[in-house]
């Protein structure tokens, strides 16, 4: 392919794979965050109707735990209906009904043992779906417990079974319970928990009955006076909503008289209320006669109430989580229960809110039994043909359904699981289509662009190619071709450039000429540096092998000691040398440790080998130091000497002698303790030739160590030497093993954790005897 081709594929397909990576990208992160947005806005809406939900539990508690502590309507209380339906408040939409179920109380005489502790003759009437709350029981009866005390009052008799019906509520202002109520409230519970006691004399149980009855009074007077204020405000709100029907009617029949269409028909307002005489209001109990109060029917529990109770209840535990009762005291005893039969559409149209809220947005609910909720048909279609019910009844993810966003949660209570669908699919459909756009766009710029591409390609080519039949020539052999330069652009420097290389070739080739003969000259000098290398390497391992066969094949075996060696050389001939003489019971050790490494030292190790083997064992170690020494200096060796130690050994001491050795270490089995036996004295082959002989007592188990001065010299990976003090401890702790072996391997081991497993910086050499 022609380098103009390449150039104007080049140019297209860098211009349209970053177009491409960047429409791309544009329309996948406008994706993630609108549907990102789209997600909390769902997640906003499905903890709010979350909130809703425990509101509604919460306010349905505390307002029927307010009527409970109101007064019976057995008590002469005339208000009742209206303080219930003033204090229930919104609440009263929720709730169709409230039931009453007594716990009469038949208390016996004190005086019969058999009666000592009274029991219920009738207990709280069971609900009508035998469901019981596991969060929160109803609270058990407390009935007083006669004993040493007087006899207590008669329990009191509550009215029988009765349901208040509470009427529809209408638009009114809400009734809000203020501190003074909810203090009362508190007062009258406490004090009905401590009339519960049973162990409570009659002056303290008429002193909290006193206080009861005045809580009471004080509580029935501040409902009456809240529902007093609550009727002039709901009064004034009937009168607003007339005057605003009337008005909106006028206007209507204005704007048709403008029209020319006649009259229009007139649309009866609602009643104004009649005005509420202000001395009225405040001086008299009951409500003004002109504001008609929703009023609450009280009647008593029916079969119908039982069945529909049932069903009620049933549907309030799915999706509220529990019933809601409230025990009923008088004068400090439970004398029935308070139980709260809940609208269960009505708490499902508040959870989910009014249909008008956003059209987009399809609130839903489902409960433990897959049965589903929503505002209207239409949406609960909509969410079956999604496939929302069924997807959330088997638990599977709702994130994979195309064009729309649905969250849930569910309440922990009933298990209600609450959520919120949102369609994104037209938004999407819309990001799509503008992506499309901007790349059709762009493709249309490149190919724009294309066209005046072609000729700065063949203006580039032309230049190419006389560079191209330069490297040709060149390729060929003609090293004096140049290039002529007619530009000062790149393609001008690349032909100045090409004609410097030529030159510089012509040079380079020269210089390769020399630089190869000088090559083959340093090849050749190599390859005979290798002859001679592999010649020493030879004689070294020749010299390695010799040393080697001066040393002892065995070490020596006798029934009174036990020998053990080890040695390790620093290069290839090592200096260290060690030896043994064995006759009858009288066992000769030599170590020895020549000058430097290499040939020389393995040169003088032979001499000592040579002189040694000639020693027998009743002379004595100093007095063949001392011909070996003189026999040496005849040689005239230079500068070559041996430091060598001679013991000999018999079975209850050791007489020891050494020419600049270091000390020989004497472990004492019996007090477990290291001795040195350290004589002072020359090298052999370096001035001075007067030995001395050391004679030590041994005993069984004594273990004796020669040794070279490579061990304590050792170096670890910091420089650092090993010491004598060091050696000394391994050597005392290496002498508690069983064998003389195995007091090598334990001084091998010791080396090895001080210097490494590399080749040591000078010949080490063990040799130990244990006496037995």
């Amino acid at each position: 392919m022609r380098i103009r081709t390449q150039l104007i594929l080049a140019a297209f397909v860098l211009a349209v794979i970053p177009l491409a990576a960047i429409v791309t990208y544009s329309y996948l992160s406008s994706r993630s965050a609108l549907e990102s947005a789209y997600r909390r806005e769902a997640d906003r809406l499905n903890r709010q109707m979350d909130r809703r939900l425990a509101s509604i539990r919460a306010d349905i508690d505390q307002r029927l735990s307010v009527v409970s502590s109101l007064p019976l309507p057995s008590d002469g209380n005339p208000d009742i209906g209206g303080n219930i339906v003033t204090v229930m408040g919104d609440a009263a939409s929720l709730v169709d009904s409230l039931e009453f179920q007594p716990i009469r109380v038949d208390v016996r005489h004190p005086a019969d043992p058999a009666d000592s502790h009274p029991v219920a003759a009738a207990e709280l009437a069971e609900s009508p779906d035998g469901d019981e709350n596991p969060e929160e029981p109803a609270e058990t009866p407390q009935v007083a417990v006669a004993g040493a005390a007087p006899a207590a009052p008669p329990a009191p008799q509550p009215p029988g079974p009765m349901v208040f019906d509470l009427p529809p509520t209408v638009n009114v202002p809400r009734f809000v319970m203020s501190e003074e109520h909810k203090e009362l409230i508190d007062e009258i519970s406490r004090l009905g928990k401590a009339l519960s006691k049973q162990d409570l004399d009659p002056e303290e149980r008429a002193d909290l009955l006193k206080e009861m009855r005045e809580s009471q009074e004080e509580l029935r007077g501040v409902i009456d006076a809240s529902r007093k204020q609550f009727e002039q405000e709901m009064h004034q709100a009937l009168r607003a909503k007339h005057e605003e029907q009337v008005a909106l009617a006028r206007a209507r029949r204005t704007r048709n008289e403008q029209r020319g269409n006649g009259p229009a028909a007139v649309v009866a307002p609602v009643p104004a209320p009649a005005a509420v005489p202000a001395t009225q209001a405040s001086s008299t109990p009951r409500p003004a006669p002109a504001v008609r109060q929703p009023e609450m029917r009280i009647r008593k529990v029916t079969t119908q109430d039982v069945e529909k109770g049932l069903a009620t209840a049933k549907r309030t535990s799915l999706i509220l989580g529990r019933r809601f009762e409230a025990p009923v005291r008088k004068e400090g005893e439970v004398v029935g229960q308070l139980t709260a039969r809940i609208s269960n559409e009505q708490v499902i149209r508040r959870i989910l809110g009014s249909a008008t809220e956003d059209s987009n947005e399809v609130p839903f609910a489902l409960d433990r039994e897959g049965t589903i909720y929503t505002r209207n048909d239409k949406e609960r279609a909509l969410l079956e043909r999604l496939g929302v019910p069924q997807k959330l009844r088997h638990g599977k993810s709702l994130r994979d359904i195309e064009g729309w966003i649905v969250t849930s949660s569910t309440d922990s209570q009933s298990g209600l699981r609450i959520g919120v669908a949102r369609p994104v699919g037209e938004n999407l459909d819309e990001l799509r289509n503008a992506a499309a756009r901007n790349f059709s766009l762009g493709l249309g710029l490149i190919a724009f662009a294309l066209i005046g591409i072609v000729p700065l390609t063949n203006h580039l080519t032309r230049d190419v190619k006389l560079v191209t039949e330069g490297a040709e020539r060149i390729a060929h052999g003609d090293l004096m071709t140049r290039l002529p330069v007619k530009t000062k652009n790149e393609l001008g420097q690349l032909a100045r450039a090409f004609n410097r290389m030529a030159e510089d070739l012509s040079h380079q080739q020269q210089r390769l000429l020399e630089q190869e003969r000088a090559r083959k000259e340093q090849e050749l000098q190599q390859r005979l540096m290798s002859v001679e290398y592999e010649r020493k390497s030879v004689e070294l391992e020749d010299a390695r092998r010799f040393q080697l066969s001066m040393l002892p094949k065995e070490v020596p075996h006798h029934e009174r000691y036990d020998v053990a060696v080890y040695t390790r050389t620093a290069t290839e001939v090592g200096g260290d040398y060690y030896d043994f003489h064995l006759e009858g019971d009288v066992l000769s050790v030599t170590i020895g440790d020549a000058t430097g490494h290499g040939a020389k030292a393995g040169t003088m190790v032979t001499i000592v080998k040579t002189l040694f083997s000639a020693y027998h064992g009743a002379t004595g170690p100093a007095s063949f130091l001392h011909d070996a020494a003189d026999k040496i200096k005849r040689m005239e060796l230079g500068r070559m000497a041996m430091a060598l130690s001679v013991g000999r050994i018999e079975p209850r001491s050791l007489t020891l002698s050494s020419a600049g050795m270091p000390p020989v270490l004497l472990h004492r089995a019996a007090a477990a303790m290291v001795e040195e036996v350290a004589l002072h004295a020359t090298p052999l082959g370096t001035l001075g030739n007067a030995y001395d002989d050391r004679t030590v007592a041994l005993e069984p188990g004594d273990t004796i160590l020669f040794l070279t001065d490579g061990f304590p010299e050792l170096m670890n990976d910091a420089g650092l030497q090993l010491g004598y003090c060091a050696a000394l401890d391994a050597f005392a702790t290496a002498a508690q093993a069983p064998t003389a072996a195995a007091v090598i391997e334990a001084l091998a081991a010791s080396a090895a954790d001080w210097h490494g497993e590399a080749a040591p910086n000078d010949d080490v050499t063990f040799v130990v005897v244990r006496m037995a």
